[in-house]
């Protein structure tokens, strides 16, 4: 039985959309809090590192065993999902910078391009550009031998892939009542961000959510093709 380990690097970050078809295919998940559960060893069938507000660069216990086991896992030709601080830390695995973003990223957009599509099949099949679900601040350097899967206006690096691990900075697995949570809990937050409307982001969603949740089941067939799960 193929078994995920889902990490979770906080409460309101979970694995949404993405547990639904997980489930549906019989696949065991173990999720942990990183925050406050030992990270295991690499004995699992797939990783799944989500994100969270924290940067890569944060000099926390927690983040470091997350890079170790990104590595590892690669090394052992295990497959590694990371979203968001996810991508980020996998970068950060493999040798690249990560920073501050040009700008924020929160919302619907529809400029994310895909690159190298003779080279991967994992967004094959989905729009391009396409629109998706973000929620960022941090960018990150491509790493050495890494392969670049997609980018937007603003971010040059927006997918990437190295080895067996894919980083991708968007949020595919969202789901409407994730949204609403992460409007309700960052008001302080979006309030200091002027070119960003919580208001108009929620009244997107049903227009919107269906699309995202769409890419997500062309992604998650062609993750599960490309690493034989």
């Amino acid at each position: 039985m193929i078994e995920f380990l889902v990490i979770q690097n906080t409460r309101i970050e979970g694995i949404g959309t993405l547990g639904e078809l997980l489930k549906a295919d019989g696949f065991n998940t173990k999720t942990i809090l990183a925050k406050n559960e030992k990270i295991p060893q690499t004995k699992y069938d797939a990783i799944i590192i989500l994100g969270a507000p924290e940067s890569a660069n944060d000099d926390l216990p927690y983040l470091k065993q997350e890079i170790l086991l990104i590595q590892d896992s690669v090394k052992k030709e295990i497959p590694v999902l990371g979203i968001c601080l996810g991508s980020q830390l996998i970068a950060k695995a493999f040798g690249a910078r990560v920073y501050k973003g040009p700008k924020k990223e929160i919302g619907f957009y529809d400029d994310v391009e895909f690159d190298n599509v003779s080279q991967s099949n994992l967004f094959r099949g989905i729009k391009s550009p396409s629109l998706v679900f973000h929620w960022h601040g941090d960018t990150f350097d491509l790493p050495k031998n890494a392969i670049r899967l997609a980018h937007s206006r603003e971010y040059q690096n927006q997918a990437i892939k190295i080895g067996s691990a894919v980083g991708i900075q968007f949020h595919l697995e969202i789901d409407a009542p994730t949204i609403k949570l992460w409007l309700e809990k960052s008001s302080e937050e979006l309030s200091d961000v002027p070119y960003i409307n919580p208001d108009v982001i929620e009244k997107q969603i049903p227009q919107k959510i269906d699309t995202i949740r769409n890419n997500l089941e062309i992604f998650y067939k062609n993750f599960k093709s490309e690493f034989n799960l």
